[in-house]
């Protein structure tokens, strides 16, 4: 074995027949057992040194005394970025996406390795930089710490940022910047919940940026690694949209459907809800585009293709209510997972008004051509809405989950609550999600513009037959 460069022998202990025979060696020249063999007796030369070569291992890189450097130390953080760092990372804690620990906090952190106090301004890395900043300084005004620093001011500051930064990186796309852009517009969008009471940015960051940046992965690039972690914080966000705004999403999309039950925690009981979320959904555009142009108030007569279309849509419904059945028979809530059983259970109260509105709010149309549909009764829909004010409430009291995740099921309730003591609790629970994330006052003036609606109907009909 050849001698290392901080090896202090100047030359082997034993010659070259010795030591390949494994036999001692007197170390004189010639040695002493080579003599008595009359065996040529060589030792080997010392290594020549032009200079010593040290190795750093942690980098495998080889350096000489002359150029080795120390590693610098990397500049400190300042002490207000740190500060706000601290608390994204609460935020982070307390607006739990799935119920369980939030493993994506190690791959973004990952991310950010780079993106600190002396990153140049352009690094893909900076605009995902600026939006953990930006959510950090609304959770710090949230709890009233770091006053001196005006936060809603930086938070301001560093969104904008974010969004500049964010514009430069989409222009100068490479694969290497998809996961930093898809989280950025995540985190983006959390803030627009924060500061838009309507709704329509997150909308946008939603639907052109977070959905957009997996379509554009595609699956396969979910299957693992950072994105797959990206997809499952994204996907109640991108669920809950979808049947919000009775919009369709790529996730009922065979392949995102076959990615899910391999990546998504199959097993759990919020992933089985999630999926007959986004199917009921995906049944709801396409039953109010049948019942807008099969079944005009003026006919009720319909043509075989028409008539075929109706039933699979009401079978589809019926395979619907069967699954949800069957996920509330085999659902086994577990201690350890308490906060996601929670979400999950109410969930699948607001799915299961969902797909009933999906029929009884057209009911003349179904009833008219002769087609059974999987409606609730008025005792299934009042029980299906106590269950969610109690676990929403439940939840809001003493869960790390985001109150951003009850909208859905609060909205679905609130459309059902026709007595005072139920708008009232709808109400009350939605003041509570407002007071961390405002775009609840968009909620909110839906349903009261709902409710009037409703009471002057009431009237109209009233004085209708009175008279």
């Amino acid at each position: 074995m050849s001698l290392g460069p901080f090896d202090r022998r100047t030359r082997r202990s034993r010659c070259i027949t010795c030591a390949a025979t494994h036999s001692k060696c007197s170390g004189s020249t010639p040695c002493t057992r080579c003599q008595t063999r009359g065996l040529e007796c060589l030792f080997p030369s010392p290594p020549q040194s032009k200079g010593a070569v040290i190795i750093k291992l942690d980098r495998a890189k080889i350096h000489t005394p002359s150029t080795f450097q120390p590693v610098r130390p990397q500049n400190p953080l300042p002490y207000v970025t740190a500060g706000y760092l601290f608390y994204f990372d609460l935020f982070v804690r307390t607006n739990s996406f799935t119920g369980r620990e939030p493993a994506f906090i190690a791959d973004v952190q990952h991310l950010m390795k780079t993106a600190s106090s002396n990153l140049s301004p352009h690094h893909p890395s900076r605009s995902l930089f600026n939006a953990m900043l930006a959510l950090g300084a609304m959770q710090a005004h949230d709890q009233g710490a770091m006053s001196q620093h005006n936060n809603l001011s930086f938070a301001l500051r560093s969104y904008h940022h974010s969004v500049v930064d964010l514009r430069s990186a989409v222009s100068n796309f490479s694969p290497s910047r998809r996961e930093s852009i898809a989280w950025t517009t995540f985190f983006l969008g959390l803030f627009e919940l924060l500061q838009d009471s309507s709704g329509q940015k997150w909308l946008q960051h939603m639907v052109f940026g977070t959905a957009q940046a997996l379509v554009a992965s595609g699956p396969a690039a979910c299957r693992s690694g950072g994105m797959r972690t990206f997809f499952v914080q994204a996907r109640t966000f991108e669920a809950c949209r979808s049947i919000i705004f009775n919009q369709p999403s790529f996730l009922s999309n065979p392949d995102w459907m076959s990615l899910t039950e391999k990546v998504c925690f199959s097993s759990t009981n919020l992933s089985g809800i999630l999926k007959m979320v986004v199917l009921c959904s995906s049944l709801r555009v396409r039953t109010a585009e049948f019942t807008r142009a099969a079944c005009p108030p003026v006919t009720t007569t319909l043509d075989s293709l028409q008539l075929s279309q109706a039933f699979d849509l009401a079978l589809e419904g019926f395979n619907l209510r069967q699954s949800l059945d069957s996920w509330k028979l085999n659902t086994s809530p577990l201690p350890e997972s308490q906060d996601e059983t929670l979400l999950s259970l109410a969930y699948y109260s607001a799915t299961s008004i969902y797909l009933s509105g999906n029929y009884d709010y057209d009911m003349a149309h179904w009833q008219a051509i002769g087609v059974a549909v999987p409606i609730l009764s008025a005792d299934q829909i009042e029980e299906h809405f106590d269950a969610i004010v109690a676990t929403v409430k439940e939840a809001l009291k003493g869960s790390s989950l985001s109150p951003l995740l009850f909208l859905f099921p609060l909205r679905v309730a609130g459309a059902r609550a026709k007595l005072h003591w139920q708008r009232d609790a709808v109400t009350d629970l939605l003041q509570r999600v407002r007071r961390k994330f405002i775009v609840a006052d968009a909620m909110l003036e839906e349903l009261r513009e709902l409710w009037t609606r409703t009471v002057q109907q009431k009237l109209s009909s009233f004085y209708c037959l009175d008279s």
